[in-house]
């Protein structure tokens, strides 16, 4: 059985190199000029639950029934590894990118109904809307409809505020690009896990949490473990948005169709950042990294590889061979031409 069906995504598209975007914004201010509005329900939630963050855990650690902390630390570890992993192997690839031609019941209510609920990232259908909106001004220049930019500022601090965190804050305008991500065929079980979103998230990230604490320790144990939750979700956060901020901003080997890098040092997001200039390249790839290192620092990978071998998941796609080549062949040619453009300016 081969390990996967090659595609030529992209292929007729010639051996061009993407210019870097020029900068829309001086300050973050003048976004409000453009018709972005904050988003208080979304600003309050992430604000409070990151002061539980920090002021709660140490007081949590500090005040929990005598060996807790072993529980509460178990909690948060899962919660972050499922939200992480149910993002980048479920939302992102199988979802976002159909890396698979078949996705089972059971991987949508794990991955979807479960895991991405952990996440707190919003919908799966929403997540992967804006995600393809993303990856889509690869292809159209039109980068000021990137929701999670890393090129809109002229500095580098607000960049990284704004692809990792900010952006969370605010509506963006409306466009039809935008409007064609959100209308996208899906999938009966990705439109009830939408309308299921809220409830879900309120039942597994606080009620079952308070609940099993009480449980196990009374109030102490209840708020302890409350905590611990709400520490698993915002790391899983973290974790994730470091692929919208630091492996566009820092890492070598950019990538040819955006400013997105191949960070080899930042194995946190699970393959999905120390692989990214790869995956811009060509998104449909299962794999998100080509070549030796991909197999070697992608744990993701592994998963939907299992997901395979128990018949989960069908139809893998990848890059072909060719398609890969083509895309090295890009890169050596526009890091040339960046070397001889500053060696012009020296």
């Amino acid at each position: 059985m081969p390990d996967s069906e090659p595609t030529n995504q992209n292929s007729t598209q010639s051996i061009a190199v993407s210019p870097a975007p020029t900068p829309l914004y001086g300050r973050i201010r003048e976004l409000f000029s453009r018709g972005f509005r904050i988003d208080w329900a979304n600003t309050l939630f992430i604000s409070i639950t990151h002061l539980v963050f920090l002021i709660g855990t140490p007081v949590a650690y500090w005040y929990a029934p005598e060996g807790f902390w072993k529980i509460m630390l178990g909690w948060t570890i899962v919660h972050m590894l499922v939200g992480c992993l149910s993002t980048t192997v479920y939302a992102h690839r199988l979802i976002a990118h159909g890396a698979a031609k078949k996705v089972s019941w059971p991987v949508h209510i794990v991955f979807g109904f479960i895991g991405q609920v952990f996440a707190i990232q919003g919908s799966v259908r929403r997540w992967a809307a804006m995600h393809t909106v993303h990856h889509g001004v690869d292809k159209s220049g039109m980068h000021h409809l990137d929701p999670y930019s890393a090129t809109w500022f002229d500095s580098t601090w607000r960049n990284f505020l704004w692809s990792h965190m900010l952006t969370y804050f605010f509506f963006h305008p409306d466009h039809e690009a935008v409007d064609r991500a959100f209308s996208a065929k899906s999938s009966k079980l990705l439109l009830w896990q939408e309308k299921l979103y809220l409830p879900l998230l309120v039942a597994l990230n606080f009620l079952l949490p308070l609940a099993l604490g009480y449980w196990a320790a009374g109030i102490a144990g209840a708020l302890c473990l409350q905590v611990a939750a709400v520490g698993g979700f915002i790391l899983a956060q973290h974790n994730t948005w470091t692929v919208n901020s630091i492996t566009h901003l820092w890492g070598s080997d950019r990538a040819a169709s955006s400013s997105a890098r191949n960070n080899y040092i930042w194995m946190g997001p699970l393959g999905e950042g120390n692989h990214h200039a790869d995956h811009h390249d060509h998104g449909q790839d299962y794999r998100n990294g080509f070549g030796w290192s991909g197999w070697l620092l992608d744990p993701s990978r592994y998963v939907i590889l299992l997901l395979r071998a128990c018949g989960l998941v069908r139809g893998l796609r990848r890059a072909s061979m060719h398609k890969e080549v083509q895309i090295i062949a890009r890169r050596a040619l526009q890091n040339a031409r960046s070397k001889v453009h500053d060696s012009n300016w020296r």
